[in-house]
């Protein structure tokens, strides 16, 4: 991970069927820094004994919430992976280890309309702090896809939003963002309408969602950010990786510059993930 901070689990709670918040306290509270955005996320030691595809042994799961002396923060039990296995099992008085936290939502300062939130079970805890942190001059349209409508909930906010709540993807069925998305052309997809829209979902669906929002509407990267959550396939992208050459990957990761904001970087970076067969 990158700064490790020492935390002990003080609550676990069932928030719907699949998921559940897990309180942390940390040992030197003012050592964690938070990155103030709404989606903020963190790595979490869960006892993992494979690196995820960003090469992580750590699992990272957003920060619903800021707590005295730490923070609470919410985790989508799908599969039977560590970081699954690692929510059900874990009980108040466990200690793990967590990293300061990163966050993707960032709405321009001027020029921005209706906020188009889209994602997939994982996204929800981020979308229910954006929206719990929203004011009331805000207006969102909301989609999330579900593999349960057991795990709809209520997202309470003073801004003005419209939810649709929509089964499909998270492993279990083909995802629905794109096309959802496709649905709101003639209101929000227009560049000149404004709007920011944010997704979060599986990687590859993440990827062909950027694609699609980028040379079919033609939004600008200010107003769009994309990012992948989790990998359906993962034991692909770690072979992909695993048997590129060292050039490759040198390459690969010359690509992602600090200069640059991410989505300016993922211009370059998905002809290349593709040339790679990732």
């Amino acid at each position: 991970m990158e700064t490790v901070h020492a935390a002990t689990v003080t609550s676990v709670v069932e928030v719907t069927p699949h998921m559940r918040r897990v309180a942390l306290r940390l040992d030197e509270p003012a050592a964690w820094v938070s990155d103030g955005t709404p989606d903020e996320c963190v790595h979490v030691e869960v006892g993992a004994e494979t690196d995820d595809a960003d090469g992580h042994s750590a699992r990272h799961y957003t920060v619903s919430g800021h707590i005295d002396g730490g923070f609470e923060m919410e985790v989508f039990l799908h599969g039977d992976g560590p970081g699954a296995t690692w929510a059900r099992t874990v009980v108040p008085g466990d200690r793990t280890e967590v990293s300061d936290s990163k966050g993707y939502y960032k709405v321009p300062a001027a020029g921005a309309g209706v906020r188009v939130l889209v994602g997939d079970a994982t996204a929800l805890p981020a979308i229910a702090r954006i929206l719990a942190e929203a004011g009331a001059d805000e207006v969102f349209h909301v989609v999330v896809e579900l593999a349960d409508l057991a795990d709809v909930r209520e997202l309470p906010t003073a801004a003005q939003a419209t939810v649709e709540w929509r089964l499909g993807g998270n492993g279990v069925r083909a995802s629905i963002l794109k096309d959802a998305l496709v649905a709101l052309t003639d209101t929000h997809l227009d560049p000149g309408a404004g709007s920011y829209v944010w997704v979060a979902c599986e990687a590859k669906d993440s990827r062909a969602i950027r694609t699609m929002l980028r040379r079919e509407y033609g939004l600008p990267l200010t107003h769009i950010r994309i990012v992948g959550y989790w990998h359906k396939d993962l034991e692909h992208a770690l072979r992909v990786w695993n048997e590129a050459s060292e050039e490759t990957k040198a390459e690969y990761m010359s690509l992602w510059r600090d200069d640059r904001s991410d989505e300016e970087n993922w211009v370059e970076l998905e002809p290349f993930l593709q040339k790679m067969g990732a």
